[in-house]
């Protein structure tokens, strides 16, 4: 079975500098975009879920190339331009070689873009839990700054959010895709 090891930088974020911010993670060949989308978010200490795509393209208006979340297709009628569905798309399927690299954008309102690179394709034995993030460097900027103002000039209301890594957050913010 292949293992591949990703190398996910961030290189574009709404609230913070992201610069020199990357997680590498090892994810199997029979899994899905999806489950390295929930590695990623896991890896960048994210806590609230948003749409989110993978380019395999540079050009970001070829559909053919782009795979989105699931919650992308819930309202949407499927034509011939849709991106496909990251839940569907395994790695394996994928034609990744050592040195491609892709994209991701989680959360289309702020675009947190992402650029991955594979690092190494092995065919080993998996052993433990994949995906997994075998390496950080860098501090991960929040997903919200603490004091957000709403477009309309008023702050949200303070509520308590615990995030995955049992924080307590001083607000908390709701979104529309």
């Amino acid at each position: 079975m292949s293992i591949y090891r990703l190398r996910v930088e961030l290189t574009q974020s709404p609230y913070a500098d992201g610069e020199g911010t990357c997680r590498v993670i090892e994810i199997r060949g029979n899994q899905t975009l999806h489950q390295l989308h929930g590695a990623i978010f896991k890896a960048f200490n994210r806590w609230e879920e948003h749409l989110y795509s993978f380019f395999m393209s540079k050009n970001r208006r070829d559909a053919s190339k782009e795979y989105s979340s699931p919650s992308f297709f819930e309202d949407e009628e499927e034509d011939v331009d849709s991106p496909h569905d990251a839940a569907s798309a395994r790695l394996d399927s994928l034609d990744l070689r050592v040195g491609r690299t892709f994209d991701y954008v989680f959360d289309y309102g702020d675009d947190w873009e992402h650029r991955l690179k594979v690092l190494d394709i092995s065919d080993e034995k998996p052993t433990g839990r994949y995906p997994r993030i075998v390496e950080r460097h860098g501090a991960s900027p929040p997903q919200y700054p603490e004091r957000y103002e709403a477009d309309d000039d008023e702050p949200d209301e303070p509520a308590e959010d615990l995030t995955p890594r049992g924080r307590v957050l001083p607000f908390s913010r709701k979104r529309s895709e």
